[in-house]
């Protein structure tokens, strides 16, 4: 996710550059074509402009459905966050509380590993909605290789497994095909051997238990987000109409400035590359948000929410040394 207000023009060109520099050959051809007596290239631009009116539609509509995948994914990870301090909370809550005797160091322990199981499972969401898809892989991603160190999934599953949970719970979650849904069944599991040895009694076990079906409600949510893409008959198409628009461009703007006196053809080479430039830049912004997981330079900040989750639950916990808050990279916050 980017984080400065402006994008700076070294960003804008790596983007756009192909595009302008094919429209500045095309347009540049077309005038020199014109001036040399053919004429004949000239097309009336009522009809240009009618195709651009209705590729401005269609790549809107793109964008827009762009933008609601996206903003789907950050309401996800907002309702994650919140139900990742709720659940820690209440457990914690309840088990301090006066019961008449004072838990043991297992079952004191017992919850703690609770709340750290809740900051795994928050990990190895993010992690595995970064695995790469096929449809995941172009010019946008690479920029975020090209920033960030990209590591194996494996490699990073363990480090964080290790991190959060024993050794021998780790060793076996790793067998697993889907980790994240694996902790969650485990914490479940947990709160209810907790209910067992009166810990927690029956209501808060509901309770407990209804904020985790919650949190296996919203990774399905991702999920159906990440394993089901933009359908490519929007996106596809969307990108065929503006090239063929930017081609047909400077043979309708040809036409228009030659009618004007003082030999001002030449206008068509920058309004053209204008002309380009914007539709390729809409075209592009739609792209940019199609797949919010995708280990994009637009995606979800996911790694910095996991980190703010983090260092929430720890203090819950009562530790001081706590991670520091995720910084932007490339001015992107990841």
């Amino acid at each position: 996710m980017f984080i400065n207000r402006k994008l700076k023009p070294a960003f804008i060109i790596y983007f756009s550059w192909r595009t302008v520099l094919f429209s500045t050959l095309l347009s540049v051809a077309v005038v020199m074509l014109h001036l040399n007596g053919i004429k004949f290239i000239e097309i009336p631009f009522l009809p240009i402009a009618t195709v651009g009116t209705a590729v401005a539609f269609y790549v809107g509509f793109k964008n827009n459905s762009s933008y609601d995948r996206l903003w789907e994914g950050r309401k996800i990870w907002g309702e994650i966050v919140n139900l990742s301090r709720s659940s820690a909370s209440y457990l914690l809550s309840v088990t301090r509380c006066e019961r008449g005797k004072d838990l043991t160091a297992a079952q004191l322990s017992a919850v703690r590993t609770c709340v750290m199981r809740q900051i795994a499972f928050v990990n190895l969401l993010r992690l595995q909605l970064r695995k790469r898809n096929m449809w995941e892989t172009h010019i946008y991603t690479q920029l975020a290789r090209d920033c960030f160190a990209q590591r194996p999934f494996e490699l990073q599953a363990r480090e964080c497994l290790n991190k959060y949970v024993s050794e021998e719970e780790a060793g076996s979650l790793m067998a697993v095909r889907n980790v994240a849904k694996e902790l969650l069944h485990r914490q479940m599991a947990a709160l209810t051997n907790l209910k067992r040895q009166g810990v927690i009694d029956a209501y808060e076990h509901s309770d407990l238990m209804r904020l985790c079906t919650d949190l296996y409600s919203q990774q399905g949510k991702a999920e159906r987000i990440k394993t089901f893409p933009f359908p490519r008959q929007y996106a596809f198409f969307s990108e065929v109409f503006v090239n063929i628009f930017v081609c047909l461009v400077p043979f309708g703007l040809i036409g228009e400035f030659s009618k004007l006196d003082g030999g001002h053809e030449w206008l068509t080479i920058p309004f053209s590359v204008l002309i380009a430039w914007v539709f390729d830049t809409m075209e592009k912004v739609g792209d940019t948000s199609e797949n919010p997981f995708e280990n994009g330079i637009n995606d979800v900040p996911m790694s910095a929410i996991c980190t703010n989750i983090e260092i929430d639950l720890l203090e819950m916990l009562g530790e001081t040394d706590l991670p520091e808050p995720l910084k932007a990279e490339c001015d992107v916050l990841m």
